[in-house]
């Protein structure tokens, strides 16, 4: 019953974004005309995932380069805008709250007003198209629309769909084509933007966890910055404190004097608490996603499980361990110094803390100084 109730959804769900694609102006299939002017606006459609907003900053910076005012406008949410701040690319930002009715209101009338040229949709990893893409789409009534689905009416300058094998950022790249990018020659490494106020109070927690370990005087190895995150999107995802415990104390067996800062999600404060205490580091509170971006950005190392963090890791160039499940491999960090631990287990508590802590030893050997 559910199956068929689900191809029913399906079905009607391809009917009426049919029929608002063909009330969409502009031809329905074409190419983009030469940008030529500051009049020539485009907005960038990105609002569900830290990680995949992460990733878009490339994507984002490319085409702003490719056209006159050098910046492009970006549809997020409350929870994904933090990603784009002081982002010298990103013009306005518009927010949207998902499940509120009124903002979707709300950003159909600014839709209307804005006048883009261009529409395009980054989210080429979600099922054909967003439910509600086509009436976004349809509101701010742009004569070109860049997408990834080829059966898609919404979409009238189409580019190749991602294969789902190669990386993520692979796929994008189609996306900025139609601008006239070149993919090839232009660099693709994801992009955050901290402020000095940022940076300063981050560096202030870095002093304290380096006190921390100061009395540990005996012994050399690596006196380089790590950061320990232990929070993961899912709980399926979510190492266990005890293998983390593990792996720390072996890593500050070896490096007693770095200094380490241990982070999680709020809600997982007392295992922050837990952890940092049985390997002689910092706990730190990030109840702001900037918070968290500005620590992985004066880091010179990072340890986490597959979250928003490792590619905040890659924005910033940081040399990583990540754990992450085999499956999302072409999800991970991009382009990013270090090692990335793709485990098959049924769940990631059954992954060993060994393999776990040779690997760390390999992060510290090469990076930590």
């Amino acid at each position: 019953m559910l199956v068929e109730l689900r191809k029913l959804e399906i079905a009607w769900r391809a009917i009426w974004m049919r029929l608002l694609g063909w009330m969409l102006p502009g031809p329905a299939e074409t190419s983009l005309p030469p940008a030529t002017n500051s009049d020539f606006r485009v907005l960038f459609i990105r609002y569900e995932r830290i990680g995949d907003m992460i990733m878009a900053t490339s994507l984002i910076r490319n085409i702003a380069a490719a056209i006159p005012g050098g910046k492009v406008d970006v549809l997020a949410t409350p929870t994904t805008a933090p990603v784009l701040e002081g982002n010298p690319y990103v013009g306005n930002v518009l927010m949207l709250e998902r499940k509120s009715f009124r903002s979707y209101g709300e950003i159909m009338k600014r839709l209307r007003r804005e006048r883009y040229t261009v529409m395009v949709d980054g989210r080429i990893n979600n099922p054909p198209v967003f439910t509600s893409t086509p009436l976004l789409m349809y509101a701010g009534g742009a004569r070109f629309r860049v997408g990834a689905h080829r059966d898609a009416r919404i979409y009238n300058v189409r580019v190749p769909e991602w294969n789902r094998v190669d990386h993520y950022m692979e796929g994008s790249k189609h996306l900025a084509v139609p601008f006239g990018v070149n993919p090839t020659s232009v660099d693709w490494q994801p992009e955050i933007f901290l402020a000095d106020e940022e940076r300063q109070r981050a560096e202030a927690k870095w002093k304290e966890a380096g006190e921390l370990v100061a009395r540990n005087d005996a012994g050399g190895g690596p006196t380089k910055r790590l950061l320990v995150n232990l929070s993961a999107s899912e709980p399926k995802r979510r190492w266990p404190d005890g293998k983390f415990i593990a792996t720390l104390q072996v890593a500050r067996s070896r490096a007693p004097r770095m200094p380490m800062i241990v982070i999680g999600l709020p809600a997982e404060w007392e295992s922050v608490n837990k952890v940092a205490s049985q390997v002689d580091a910092l706990p730190v509170q990030t109840p702001l996603l900037r918070d968290a971006f500005s620590l992985v950005g004066t880091a010179d190392m990072v340890f986490t499980p597959d979250t928003s963090i490792s590619h905040a890791a890659s924005a910033f160039r940081k040399p990583s361990l990540v754990l992450l499940k085999r499956e999302h491999k072409p999800y991970a960090p991009w382009n990013t110094p270090g090692e990335i631990i793709a485990w098959n287990e049924d769940q990631i508590h059954q992954l060993p803390h060994e393999r776990v802590r040779d690997a760390l030893d390999r992060l510290l050997a090469a990076y930590g100084g």
